[in-house]
Parts: structure tokens; sequence; C-alpha cells
């Protein structure tokens, strides 16, 4: 049974079924009518509910005993009020959506219809697409195939159905004047380098216009952070970047970017999310730090803390480039040293071995062959009795001795010749 908001309702049990009107009940999702403070009036064996509101809706049963008799299921609905519409077209390639916010959350005994007709040239008019949802209670129809097409007019009917009643709005409009874009995507703020006084913003198009054939004008609209004053820029079709060159040194700045055709066909879209950015600021030099500085060498000393005096200055100064020149120039006597050495102990290694494991007759000093001497004939040896065994000596004083050669007596060495000896064996 339906009942409307603020009127009056009569459930009747069947008569004739209730042996005794007195021991008729009736329940309400189950609890017994009686037990609550405000109990409807019961007439007979009916149940009469005044002033009816949204609590009454539910589960009533009649029951005699224990035994159930009737069930009825209450639906409360009120008046409906006419559909303020609005129609949108995200882009040139998408469909119509129009829609729609219930007052409240909407039954199911409620419909929702919507009904297209193009006005010139005039065609019948067709039945759309709408759907409900509970959680934002509103209801959004889809107006279909229509792509491309621009300077036509439409008569678009809303209607919302009850057991109550129904309500219905009509508006003519032209297609054109639908297109509202999304807001622009992606839309970022970073400072230029070196300038503190800029800051580049980038942006998409919307994913929904989903192409690039028709194009898009922008306006952006920045300020800082802490103002109420902003400034707003339009730029030409296509264009997704801009640079501020206005912004004030060190404070944040945010940013809004919102898009339109770029015929000025339909209405902007709704500004972009705020993005907000800062500009470029030199970075500071860290401060020095107060370090000494042993070098290589343990007899050189340098003292970066500052001096005093100037003289004291420039004395620091002058030993600071005498270190290294002094430090460069013992590292090239080391150098040199090693290598003079190090050619010594291999030349001197060469020359031992060479001694040690080399031939003999190097180790001996002399060329390896032996000389050759020619061979003389001899005379023939007289027998040993002719021949005293020792020949008188000569007197050193005699004539011979000193003007005619001594002869050698023939034996069997020949002692004249010293290198027999230093022959080997």
């Amino acid at each position: 049974m339906v009942g409307q908001l603020g009127g009056n309702v009569t459930l009747p049990c069947p008569e004739g079924e209730a042996e005794n009107t007195t021991l008729t009940q009736w329940r309400f999702e189950g609890q017994n009518l009686n037990s609550y403070p405000a109990a409807p009036l019961i007439v007979g064996t009916d149940l009469f509910l005044p002033t009816l509101h949204f609590n009454h809706s539910g589960f009533y049963s009649c029951h005699a005993g224990k035994k159930l008799l009737r069930t009825w299921c209450l639906v409360l609905e009120e008046p409906l009020e006419s559909p303020d519409f609005t129609c949108r077209r995200k882009s040139l390639l998408k469909d119509i959506l129009c829609e729609w916010k219930m007052p409240r959350p909407m039954s199911v005994c409620t419909k929702a219809r919507l009904w297209m007709q193009k006005v010139s040239p005039r065609e019948n008019p067709t039945e759309q697409q709408c759907r409900y949802y509970g959680k934002s209670r509103k209801v959004t129809c889809r107006i279909v195939g229509l792509h491309h097409e621009e300077d036509i007019f439409l008569l678009v009917t809303a209607c919302v159905v009850n057991p109550v009643g129904a309500s219905n709005k009509t508006k003519y409009l032209w297609i054109n004047s639908l297109l509202k874009p999304d807001p622009p995507a992606d839309v970022t703020v970073y400072p230029v380098e070196k300038a503190s006084r800029k800051l580049r913003v980038t942006w998409r198009y919307p994913y929904s216009w989903g192409t690039t054939f028709y194009h898009l004008q922008f306006e952006l609209r920045y300020w800082v952070e802490t103002s109420q004053m902003y400034s707003e820029v339009q730029l030409r079709p296509g264009v997704t970047s801009y640079v501020i060159s206005d912004a004030l040194e060190g404070l944040r700045h945010i940013v809004r970017v919102r898009c339109r055709e770029e015929y000025n066909h339909g209405a902007w879209s709704e500004w972009s999310r705020e993005s907000s950015g800062i500009p470029w600021t030199e970075p500071k030099d860290p401060e020095p730090e107060l370090t000494s500085y042993f070098p290589e060498f343990p007899y050189y000393f340098i003292n970066t803390e500052k001096p005093t005096t100037p003289e004291i200055s420039k004395e620091l100064d002058i030993q600071q480039v005498e270190v290294p020149t002094l430090a460069s120039l013992h590292l090239v006597l080391m150098v040199v040293i090693s290598v003079t050495v190090g050619f010594t102990l291999i030349a001197l290694i060469i020359f031992w071995c060479r001694k040690r494991w080399g031939p003999p007759s190097y180790r001996e000093g002399k060329p390896s062959t032996a000389p050759t001497y020619a061979l003389a004939p001899l005379s023939p040896e007289p027998p040993l009795s002719a021949s005293p065994l020792l020949s008188p000596p000569a007197s050193p004083f005699s004539e011979s001795s000193v003007d005619s050669p001594r002869v050698l007596d023939n034996g069997p060495y020949d002692v004249a010749n010293a290198d027999y000896f230093l022959l080997p064996k």
C-alpha cells in the first residue's frame, strides 16, 4: 500500500477470520504496536494511521492470538518536485549529460525519465537512458547520437513519477551552448633558475577532451598566498605553459587554470585545483670553517686562520706559495736519486752474474782459445855419453856471457816459453 506524506491511511484486517476482535493485535516490524507510547488507533480490526511521515513506512501484520491474518507493506511517497536539470557536454566528441539532484532519497517506486526531440528538422521524441545514484541522490541521463553536431536546437523533457503523482520540466537547448570542458589536468608550478621573480606554470588538456583536433584556450589566475588580490592572464588557443614574471621574491604563490573552446562556444570550465610554488632564491654560501692543514712533509706547517695584521697575512701568503714549490722540488730530487740507485744496482747484479756463471775464459779474463806457435826442428841430440852431465858455469865476466847468445840445453821441456806452464792440462 502506498500513502502520501502528511495524509491518513487505514490498514484493514480481514473480517470473519478473527473470531474475537478483542484478541486482534497489530504488529509493526515484528513489534506489538500496543507497547508503543503513542500507539496508533485501532478501530475494530482495522489500523488507522493519521498524519503519515517517513517513520511509518514498513511492514504491518494483523494477528489473532498466535495466528497471522494479514500483512501490509506501507510505502510513503510525497508529491514530487519538478526536476531542475542541467545539461552539459565535456567535448565535441562526447555525449550530452543531463542531471539533477533529488531533494531526498528516491524510493524504489519512483522512476525518472528523459525525452529528447530535435526541433529543426523536427523529429519524434526519443527516450534516453537515466540512472539514479543513491549516495549523491543524483539522476543522470545520457543523450546519445549527436557527435559533431553543433548548430541544432533540442527539446528536452525530464519527468519523475511515483504512485502519488508525476512531475516534469521541459527546456529548449542549443547544443552549441552545452559545451563545458573539465578543468585542465596536471597543473604544475616550479621556479625559474636564476630568476627570483619568475615562476613557470605548465598544464595539460583535460583527459575527457579526448582530441587535439579541437583546441582549447586557457585562462590563468595567480596570487600571493597571503593576499586577497589576484591577477588573471588569458592565453591564445593551444598554449599549455606560461611564465609569471611579476612574482614576489621568496613568497609562495597560488595558481589555478581553466579552459574553454577556442571559438568561445559553450562555457568556461571550473577552475583547476590550487597549485603553489616559490620563486628561485640564490643559495647561501656556507660559513667557512677554521681548520689547520698539515702537509706531507713534517717541517712545513700551513695555518688557514685569518691573520690579525697585514704583515702576517703577506708572510702567510708567501709561505703558502713557497711550500708547494719546495715540496715539488724535493719530490723530483727523490725520484731522480731513486732511479739512479736502481740502475746502479741492476748493473752490479748483471756484472756479478756474468762473473759467477759466465764461461771460463770470461772468468779468467783471457780468450778461450790458446795461441798457436810454430814448431821448429831440433838438431839431433848428441848421445848422453858425449855430453857432460853438468856444463861448466860460465864466468859472468867472460865475453861470451855478454856478447854471445846463451845456448840452452836441450831437454824434454821448452822452458823458454813461459806460456807453456799457463796452458790448461
